[in-house]
Parts: C-alpha cells; structure tokens; sequence
C-alpha cells in the first residue's frame, strides 16, 4: 500500500521506478514472461514528461487506479507489485473526514508492506506551547495566533491510528507486518548529507518518529531518503542536462544507516520484499 498526500512525489517516484526497472535495472527488474502486457501508460506519461526536462502533472484528486509492473528480484524470484495511481488529497480526505473508502480499506487489510512517502519540507510543526510559555512569561502580553492547521506530528500519527484500526491491527504487540518503509520524499531540499535518514526524520517529526518506534518491530521499519529527481523540476521548465543525462541518471535513494546516494531506486521496494 503506496500513502502519500499530496505533493509528496508519489507520481515521479512511480515513473523513475518504471524507467530503473526498464533500462537501468538494479535489486529488483521487470520481468518479461507476461502473457498480456500490463498497461504502463500512466507511468510512461510520466517518464515522457522527465525526458523532456519538466515535472510531470499533479495527479487528479478524484484519479485512483492501478499500475501492474511484474518484478523478479535479484535471486529471481518473482512478484506482481500493484502500485496504486491516485491523488494525494484522497488520503488528506481520510484524515479529515475520519473515513476510508471500502477499495482502501481492503487494500489495507490485504497489504503485507506499506510505503509512506513524506516530504519534510512541506509539512507544518509548531514549537513546543509550554516551552513558548516559559519563554514569554517575562515578555510583554502578546495576542495569541491560532495555528490554521494541525501539526504534522499529530496529523501524521492521528492518520496512522486510523489506517492501522481500518486494518484491523491492534498495537499491544509491535507489529511485523505490514513491514513499513517510510520514504522522505525531496531528500535533495533537506541539506541532510552525511546524516542518517532515520535521525533525520526524528529531527523534523519526533512524535511520529516515536509512534512508529513504538508500534512496528524495529525489523520491520525501514527510514530511508528519497529523491526521485535528483533536483527540482517544473511543469513548464526544459533543463538541458537533465535532459541530456537521461532521467534514469538522475535520482537516489540514501539507505536507513545513512552514507553515499545509491541510484538504485528499487531497493526500498526490494527491502520490503524480502519479508514476504
């Protein structure tokens, strides 16, 4: 199961996948031994779209299908990875509206791993409220502002809770399944080199940080870095040496212990697998 709200990446994650797998194939490749081809036209959008040196389009928020990419990993084994295609206020929406769809919910009960995709950089968190007390309290009396939206933290582990009872998951034990990867998305615009994505994400969300700790089997939880791109693109942009490098050299991945940018964008894939 693929959760990310909205310009989380989800849509260039999926077509720098699709072309890794197709011309630069690392832990994890295509198989070729479909009787009827899957339809890849989504994804090939995308792909086209990278060639030409721009973003591709925000998926629309009423989308919602499925891409089939027939995978083998490195020991050959095979496996139908079914991505999901939709848009991101569809997982806004549960949060809001403390609701989930049956097609998710089926999906949430069948899945053995789930992809949370994150981008830190767009998500809202306040300081500590006492902390800001204790600091004001010598200070004149100042009018207070109201927060417009809830704090990523409790908006994150809110989400979680709900995902996890739709599921049907209770959390006395740690959970080994689903197995988690939690992708932090535009790793690129965080400034983070040489430091290990899970201590990044305990940084900028530590009460997620902790949910996660404490509700998933440490064996079972996987932090890594992601940057699809490798840098930022625009809808309307044509760059040159993206262009003339080829999107299947740009973008990496920095695994959960940290160290150098891998351009093998299936391993956190492949990590999930490996459990199943």
């Amino acid at each position: 199961m693929l959760l990310g709200g909205p310009n989380s990446g989800k849509t260039h994650f999926a077509g720098q996948l699709y072309g890794r797998l197709q011309r630069r194939p690392g832990v994890l490749r295509l198989r070729s031994d479909q009787g009827t081809p899957p339809d890849l036209s989504a994804v090939e959008e995308v792909l086209r779209c990278l060639e030409n040196g721009h973003a591709a389009e925000h998926t629309a928020a009423n989308t919602w299908a499925e891409v089939l990419l027939p995978l083998a990993n490195d020991q050959g084994n095979a496996v139908d990875l079914r991505w999901p295609d939709y848009g991101g206020e569809q997982l806004r929406s549960v949060f809001d509206q403390r609701a989930v769809p049956e097609s998710w919910r089926s999906r949430l009960i069948t899945a053995e791993g789930w992809v949370l995709l994150i981008r830190l950089k767009i998500e809202t968190a306040y300081p500590d409220a006492l902390a800001e007390l204790v600091k004001r309290s010598d200070e004149p009396r100042k009018s207070a502002v109201r927060a417009k939206s809830w704090d990523a933290n409790a908006e994150w582990v809110e989400l979680l809770q709900i995902l996890l009872h739709v599921a049907e998951l209770g959390s006395v034990m740690r959970l080994r399944r689903p197995r988690l990867a939690v992708l932090l998305s535009c790793y690129d615009e965080l400034g983070a080199d040489g430091i290990a994505p899970r201590e990044v994400f305990a940084r900028s969300l530590p009460l997620v940080s902790s949910f996660i700790d404490n509700t998933w089997a440490p064996e079972s939880v996987s932090i890594w870095g992601l940057s699809a791109l490798g840098r930022l693109l625009e809808r309307d942009s044509a760059d040159e040496q993206f262009i003339d490098n080829g999107p299947e050299f740009q973008g990496w991945v920095v695994p959960p212990e940290g160290g150098p940018k891998d351009p093998d964008l299936s391993k956190p894939l492949a990590w999930l697998l490996r459990g199943w």
